[in-house]
């Protein structure tokens, strides 16, 4: 969907995850070895609730499974030990194709830090300290057709905002507790939609929810 004047990208939400196998990961260039990156960029939105197998192989015939933590957002692979230089890494699971929905006219984005009270009884001062990360916020476009029934009944979706080709894409899990419309000049559908973020574990007691990066 090209983007047109006062309109700063496009929005596109994720479909029904597709199965993949021995996907090849490339070495990040300049990385500290352990880093590599899925090739296609059609297979880098991985579905989280999917199993994700990270192989290694040294002479790209015997394949052995390795220690990996996988970024879902953009396909990155973090290796727990660097392999010989030579080594090759494929990685199978569930990629989310996406579907362009609308033009993006504006989009909000507010990162907050729960602040919790630590003190007990007899403390003289109040002690706090930030505890979990959220997000929320909104986005406003407007799209040719009705997109309710991918956000209707609750569940988290993947969305992505661009706005130009091989320029960074925002991508994040959310759900959509409000949804409006209202019908515009030209059978446009002037969509606002208000999203509030959903995490998911990805190991070590990391989690992923959002992130700008190159598609």
């Amino acid at each position: 969907m090209a983007v047109v004047p006062a309109h700063v990208g496009s929005l596109s939400i994720a479909g029904t995850p597709v199965e993949f196998v021995n996907a090849e990961a490339a070495r990040v260039v300049g990385g500290s070895g352990t880093e590599f990156r899925i090739v296609e960029p059609a297979l880098r939105r991985l579905d989280p609730g999917a199993p994700v197998v990270v192989e290694v192989s040294s002479d790209g015939n015997t394949w052995e499974s390795a220690d990996a933590v996988v970024d879902p957002l953009f396909g990155s692979v973090h290796l727990a030990s660097a392999p010989v230089p030579s080594a090759r890494v494929r990685v199978s699971g569930e990629a989310l194709p996406v579907a362009p929905m609308a033009l993006v006219r504006s989009i909000s984005l507010s990162v907050t830090n729960d602040v919790v009270e630590l003190q007990v009884m007899g403390d003289g001062y109040k002690l706090r300290a930030a505890s979990l990360r959220d997000f929320s916020g909104e986005l406003v476009g407007l799209s040719l057709t009705t997109f309710d029934a991918p956000v209707a009944d609750g569940a988290p979706v993947l969305v992505e905002v661009a706005k130009a080709a091989n320029a960074q894409v925002f991508r994040a899990w959310v759900t959509v507790p409000e949804l409006s419309h209202k019908l515009t000049p030209g059978a446009l559908y002037e969509r606002t939609v208000k999203f509030t973020g959903h995490a998911f574990p990805i190991g070590s007691g990391a989690a992923i929810a959002w992130g700008y990066g190159t598609p």
